[in-house]
């Protein structure tokens, strides 16, 4: 794992400009990584439940949104401009587009929050998700993802600002999040927010203070409002077309000086860029947004944050790339990555993993912000 305080990549830099992965040089002259036990695709998302799950997206991309090029058209959700968004393909009648400016990958038009919000409450493939999907996998899933992202997140934050005595997680869904931390901190108050009427009945539960509704009301709420040390949110900021309203919520909910955590797909990540319209992950509309590091500092900034760690901790690329080279010959990748890939030699598919994650190029992205200020002195 990256330093806490991670450096950010000079401007003068290049990104990831197209679908496919660029060369293999950054590979040379970088130091040997030890190598941990790799999670795999199929441990956490069953290829049968999956390939039903991605069936029902399909069919509800159509049903919902029949002619996608009617939706209105928004600004690049990471740096807000409007200036020269290339089309790279399309998913599910959905076109995706790259800023010109700071390289996120983005679905536009895209679908209004009205819309979106009937989607989710009546969409198939929502309702498998929650009562299908999930369920399935939720202990696989604690303790592959959840378990270790306690402690990876507490050691994080820690690190930076000490042990947070007061979490808001956002999106809190089943509360295992929570439900590890508490095994961390126990005298800490952890909070949940949860729109979804039987989540949020199901966090409180467990034992969680919990307010049903969005981010956005609770952040209006005196009892909610500017308390948090840590503010968390897991696999969101994808879904949303606009996130900046809802990073500002986060900053809203955070107390000045607290820490702001969350995390989700990143557009400059290996299986994306070199998958394209052929990646899972993009999946419209239940996903719209990849942001990439550059559009996650702007959008950062836009929302009144301070960067402190930008991060791609992904376990994944190299499994699921690996998975559709072997199904589908023509997706076009460079000889020696394939090579890499398609060898029997499992140290160093997870080599080559541990270097993209090094060089911040997984799908998977962990972003660590500070609300500006401090709480003022208590006078006696």
């Amino acid at each position: 794992m990256e330093h806490p305080i991670s450096r950010r990549r000079s401007s003068n830099s290049p990104l990831v400009l197209s679908r496919d992965f660029p060369g293999i040089s950054w590979l040379k002259n970088l130091p040997s990584w030890s190598l941990t036990a790799q999670m795999r695709e199929q441990d956490i998302r069953p290829a049968d439940i999956l390939a039903t799950y991605l069936e029902l997206s399909r069919q509800d991309a159509r049903t919902f949104f029949p002619d996608p090029d009617r939706l209105p058209l928004g600004t690049c959700p990471g740096c807000g401009s409007t200036e020269g968004a290339g089309a790279l393909f399309r998913k599910h009648g959905f076109r995706i587009v790259e800023c010109g400016r700071c390289k996120t990958m983005f679905v536009n038009p895209r679908p209004a929050p009205e819309q979106l919000e009937a989607f989710y409450r009546d969409s198939p493939s929502t309702d498998y998700w929650a009562n299908v999907f999930f369920p399935a996998v939720a202990e696989a899933r604690r303790n592959l993802i959840f378990a270790p992202r306690a402690r990876q997140v507490l050691d994080l934050v820690t690190q930076v600002s000490g042990q947070p005595d007061n979490v808001v997680d956002i999106g809190a869904g089943y509360g295992l999040f929570l439900e590890e931390l508490a095994k961390l901190i126990p005298s800490a108050i952890l909070r949940a927010i949860e729109p979804g009427l039987s989540l949020a009945e199901r966090c409180r539960e467990i034992g969680f203070e919990t307010f049903e509704g969005f981010a956005e009301e609770a952040a209006t709420e005196p009892a909610w409002k500017g308390h948090a040390d840590l503010v968390t949110s897991f696999e969101v900021i994808e879904h949303l077309p606009d996130p900046v309203s809802f990073v500002r919520t986060m900053h809203d909910l955070a107390r000045p000086g607290g820490m702001i955590f969350f995390s989700g797909l990143c557009g400059d990540g290996f299986d994306i860029r070199t998958l394209g319209e052929q990646s899972n992950a993009v999946s419209p509309p239940h996903h719209l947004t990849f942001l990439s590091e550059q559009g996650v500092y702007a959008l950062l900034g836009r929302a009144g944050l301070e960067c402190v760690s930008f991060q791609t901790p992904g376990k994944l690329d190299v499994d699921i790339v690996r998975k559709a080279l072997q199904a589908d010959t023509r997706i076009t990748v460079e000889p020696q990555i394939r090579e890499i890939l398609l060898d029997d030699d499992e140290r160093a598919r997870a080599e080559f993993q541990t270097r993209l994650v090094s060089n911040r190029r997984s799908s998977h992205m962990w972003v660590l912000a500070r609300r500006p200020g401090k709480l003022p002195e208590i006078k006696g």
